[in-house]
């Protein structure tokens, strides 16, 4: 069980990691786009977040690490009907049918990859208030029972 806990930590930092580079850039960089680390309030924050409670948070609610976004475009719903009601009929010299459902099957999982990656960097940016609050609730509830 140790072994598969490490694994989701580490599945964790790697699916926020470009959030995180990119906002740390954002908030630590001088307007001309140059970067000299120097500690401030934001990018103590998205750091804390990051490597603690982001990590917490997904410990404490795993059902979060699941992907709750699908989406399929019109374009992939309307080449499976045109599939399924006449693929015998006319078919495109440049491109057949399969190929552009499978083109468009493509685009729709890096537009999934892509709400997925967006999901979980916002879940790390308000991680640390979620935690807390969890945290503080918790904390409550088990001193109200005893």
């Amino acid at each position: 069980m140790k072994a598969n806990s490490g694994l989701w930590l580490l599945r964790d930092y790697a699916r926020t990691l470009p959030l995180f580079i990119i906002l740390f850039y954002f908030v630590t960089a001088n307007p001309d786009g140059s970067f000299y680390l120097t500690w401030n309030l934001a990018n103590g924050y998205l750091t804390l977040t990051y490597l603690v409670a982001y990590p917490l948070l997904m410990h404490w609610f795993p059902k979060w690490r699941r992907n709750h976004f699908k989406s399929q475009s019109l374009a992939t719903k309307s080449s499976e009907l045109e599939l399924e009601d006449n693929h015998h009929n006319e078919l495109n010299p440049i491109k057949n049918k399969y190929d552009l459902n499978f083109q468009n099957e493509r685009r729709d999982d890096l537009i999934n990859i892509s709400l997925r990656l967006f999901a979980h960097g916002l879940l790390m940016v308000v991680a640390l208030p979620l935690v807390l609050g969890v945290g503080l609730y918790r904390v409550i509830k088990t001193s109200i029972h005893h």
